[in-house]
């Protein structure tokens, strides 16, 4: 069989062909075998399709194999027809898979297609970074349109011919003009162009089995990624990873910063740790769990993540959570730092279901963000316990979910991720409400419901 229709046949026996009349066909075939599915030359598209946001195309094999032949058209993996033609309408932008299985009682044959529809463009997008949902499906992007306030969900699969994340994918890092995706288990981390959506580089598991948990960018060669035990140095343009083994990172390790000359690291149920950037930058063979790698701490004590934010002064800002209580922490570029309580129902996120934390700001002023009680609270250093709430929003049966909440620094924008947490056979069971908020004025400026098992991780914004 010509090898240019892009047939895999999976056979139950033995390789074989399917015979078929001269007028129906040009396959080369023995006389006597098993007659597998066969179709008509020409009838299903050879090589890439390219169209036009607006146009469609409709694929029609012309089976030429007696008896009954069974359809599964899958795109980017999805089952999504069993009929015999599939007619495919390209709505938005996209770099998709279409796959046709074709089967009888003989075995099986695969066919597949790649369409293109140019002009993929996710700036000014909100991107929401979803964890998928464990056991049946990988993490992925939905894609928001301030303008429209449309959704587009698998925004990353869609663009890529159905490749996935890992698992669990809940945090992401827009830095030195490409996004990283993390993700818990499988494909550790995901390098991709923020704009198009496009994967550049993707990495298999590389932490040893350990889960990625954050990334935190250094230069052009080498990023941190951050995980449930230790910290791992990876080189940008292979995408290994190695261990930085320090005394006590066997606890977990969430967000970090790079302040000046030094690398902070938030470490489970530990005071923050601060490492010399020249070290983690330099020979690593050395140092082992006879000879940890060397670190200091500052006086932040971090029983669950926390995220740190620049203020406008040119200080950092993050949430110390311990048992006992919650601060708001004024870090000064000499490392010295301040404290003021904050709000004693704080909810910092969990390293056991790990999420980033809800702090957050635009770097822009000294107003913050965090989550307290369920409800969203915004702050200063003279201000970081308000008695009421910055928004006034309450939808029966939905709780913030994973990080919560982000602000978009390009226009100041407050957005949160609710989640139906009404119970399985419910009408409103897992659904998903995107909410943006005016950052000066808690303002409702739109509210968007979407079905789905997504579970939002955070929110990014590629601009």
């Amino acid at each position: 069989m010509k090898s240019n229709h892009l047939l895999k046949l999976l056979l139950i026996f033995a390789v074989a062909f399917t015979g078929c009349s001269d007028d129906d066909c040009n396959l080369d075939h023995p006389g006597n075998q098993l007659e597998l599915p066969a179709i008509k030359n020409g009838t299903f598209p050879e090589g890439d399709i390219a169209l036009n946001v607006g146009e469609s195309y409709l694929f029609a094999p012309k089976v030429v194999t007696a008896g009954d032949v069974y359809y599964q058209w899958d795109f980017n993996g999805e089952d999504v027809s069993t009929e015999p033609y599939y007619n495919l309408d390209a709505e938005r932008p996209m770099r998709s898979k279409l796959e046709l299985a074709l089967s009888n009682d003989y075995g099986r044959v695969a066919l597949e297609s790649k369409i293109t529809v140019s002009g993929a463009d996710y700036n000014g997008k909100y991107l929401i970074v979803n964890e998928g949902w464990f056991g049946h499906e990988s993490g992925n992007i939905t894609a928001f349109d301030p303008t429209d306030k449309s959704v587009e969900q698998w925004a990353f699969r869609t663009q890529n011919y159905g490749t996935t994340f890992g698992t669990t994918s809940q945090s992401a890092t827009i830095w030195n003009g490409k996004l990283y995706v993390c993700s818990k288990d499988g494909k550790s981390l995901t390098v991709v162009d923020p704009q198009t959506l496009y994967l550049e580089k993707q990495s298999g598991s590389i932490l040893g089995g350990r889960q990625a948990y954050e990334f935190i960018g250094i230069n052009e060669q080498y990023g941190i990624l951050t995980a449930n035990a230790d910290v791992y140095r990876v080189d940008l343009n292979t995408l290994k990873a190695e261990q930085i083994m320090m005394s006590d990172g066997y606890n977990g390790s969430g967000s970090g910063y790079v302040w000046g000359d030094k690398l902070l690291i938030n470490i489970k149920g530990r005071k923050v740790h601060v490492v010399d950037l020249d070290k983690v930058l330099g020979d690593l063979s050395g140092y082992s769990w006879i000879n940890y790698f060397p670190f200091t701490t500052i006086d932040v004590t971090t029983s669950g993540g926390c995220r740190f934010v620049k203020g406008a002064d040119g200080n950092l800002y993050t949430i110390e959570s311990t048992t006992t209580e919650h601060n708001l922490v004024r870090i000064k570029p000499d490392l010295s730092i301040e404290k003021t309580p904050v709000r004693s129902d704080y909810s910092p996120s969990s390293f056991s279901f790990y999420r980033e934390a809800s702090f957050c700001g635009t770097g822009k002023d000294n107003d913050f963000y965090y989550v307290a009680g369920g409800e969203i609270y915004k702050c200063s250093f003279n201000n970081a316990a308000p008695q009421e709430p910055f928004v006034n929003y309450d939808k029966a049966g939905y709780s913030l979910y994973g990080a919560g909440i982000r602000v978009n620094p390009n226009n100041g924008e407050l957005v949160a991720t609710y989640l139906s947490m009404n119970s399985p056979g419910h009408a409103d069971y897992y659904q998903n409400t995107f909410v943006r908020f005016d950052g000066s004025t808690g303002e409702i400026l739109s509210e968007t419901e979407y079905e789905g098992y997504w579970f939002p991780g955070t929110v990014v914004f590629p601009n």
